[in-house]
């Protein structure tokens, strides 16, 4: 994976990167497997601060790569977390790639997310959470063939206004398991691009809608006023 030649790598590098693996994923071993999974997802969170930092947040104290953090219910590893030493926490992001078996998948990390949230806010009101969801939009019939895919874009669709709904935390006093902002991105496995239509532009699950949607809640928050 090419990754490791761009600094900051983009969202486009981390799709490409991850469609690499799912292609190789049936032949490669399980140490070399999970290892792969462990630089996509540090990667990832590269590309969520290196975004964030674009849209003008000074996330000079934030760490991206999981790290421990305390919880309401119980400590959680964070992907991405920010902590200063007057406000506590005040930025936690949760990564939950999807590389195979998505349609038993999908409905679990959105289990995840939601839990991952209650978390963070019963202990840190202010913090600003985030979600991200990346998966391919084909999949193995059976898992190890490589020679049938089927399509996932349907699940994708399905799972679309779920996801809205578990977003929009607008205030400290919302629903703790409602996210500031959620990411879904789907990306072809044969090419590694990004999907342009799934989900939807305006549903504020892309890309650049969950940066702009996190920087400004962020900066609502935290900002200098």
């Amino acid at each position: 994976m090419a990754l490791n030649t761009k600094s900051p790598p983009t969202i486009e590098d981390y799709c490409g990167a991850a469609a690499e693996y799912i292609r190789q994923a049936s032949v490669v071993g399980t140490a070399k497997s999970k290892a792969a999974q462990i630089r996509l997802s540090n990667a990832l969170a590269g590309v969520t601060v290196a975004d964030l930092e674009r849209q003008g947040l000074d996330l000079r104290l934030a760490f991206a790569g999981e790290r421990e953090v305390g919880g309401g219910l119980r400590s959680v590893k964070a992907d991405v977390s920010e902590m200063s030493v007057t406000d506590g926490l005040r930025l936690a992001v949760e990564i939950k790639p999807v590389h195979l078996a998505v349609g038993r998948a999908i409905w679990n990390r959105f289990g995840d997310v939601r839990t991952f949230a209650v978390n963070i806010h019963l202990k840190f009101p202010f913090a600003v959470v985030g979600g991200i969801l990346t998966l391919p939009t084909t999949e193995r019939h059976r898992s190890g063939d490589d020679t049938e895919w089927k399509s996932t874009a349907h699940l994708v669709s399905r799972a679309v206004g779920r996801f809205m709904r578990a977003g929009g935390r607008r205030t400290e006093g919302d629903a703790t398991h409602l996210l500031e902002g959620i990411a879904v991105v789907a990306f072809d496995r044969e090419t590694g691009q990004v999907e342009p239509d799934l989900p939807p532009a305006g549903c504020g699950l892309r890309w650049e809608e969950f940066i702009i949607t996190m920087a400004d809640a962020y900066q609502s928050r935290f900002g200098d006023f």
